[in-house]
């Protein structure tokens, strides 16, 4: 028997990007979720999937809307996250959104965006993954925001200084610390920084 809990540990130490995954409900009404569970599939023709647990609340919405959108969250949108994260939270309150092409709920400021009519949905344990066709796609200069082990992150391009804000942000994750000597990798960072580069070298 797998013990769940070191399974989802393990899971963690995947990097993902983070991603807020929108459609309408039946009545015409905003729904939106944050996921990490994105991925592609195809390039031709362009298809993506996304997971959804089954005891989720937004379950019906997504098994019966005919299109949706996953955005892909930009450095700085932390906070949308962690708002479209929580249960009771008026999501989309004060945010201006209109529709994409595909007409699912926009936001805007993300890194991409793909617009996706519902193909399939296939039962995978307890979650339901859904498989779209993109049908509509955009993609911005903004920085993406990661998240690994229980955190969020950001990345650090190849051969760029750090500035002090991301230098901040490795602290507050834990990968980096400042010694005698300068900045160093804490046993965390030095993982992640190993993980990369496997995921990196294929």
């Amino acid at each position: 028997m797998i013990d769940q809990s070191a399974f989802r540990d393990a899971l963690g130490t995947f990097v993902t990007g983070v991603t807020i995954v929108t459609a309408y409900d039946e009545d015409g009404q905003p729904s939106g979720l944050t996921a990490n569970s994105f991925n592609s599939v195809s390039l031709d023709p362009p298809m993506v999937l996304w997971s959804l647990s089954l005891d989720s609340r937004n379950l019906p919405v997504f098994r019966n809307a005919k299109a949706w959108a996953v955005h892909v969250l930009a450095a700085d949108q932390q906070s949308l996250s962690n708002r479209f994260a929580s249960r009771g939270a008026d999501k989309f309150g004060d945010l201006d959104c209109g529709d994409g092409p595909e007409g699912a709920p926009r936001l805007e400021g993300c890194a991409a965006r793909f617009g996706c009519t519902a193909k399939f949905e296939y039962e995978g344990g307890d979650h339901a993954i859904f498989l779209g066709e993109v049908v509509d796609f955009e993609r911005t200069s903004a920085e993406p925001l990661i998240y690994h082990g229980g955190r969020y992150g950001r990345v650090m391009p190849d051969g760029e200084p750090a500035s002090d804000t991301a230098k901040a942000q490795l602290v507050s994750d834990g990968l980096i610390v400042q010694g005698g000597e300068g900045w160093r990798l804490t046993s965390a960072g030095r993982a992640q920084l190993q993980l990369l580069r496997q995921i990196e070298s294929g």
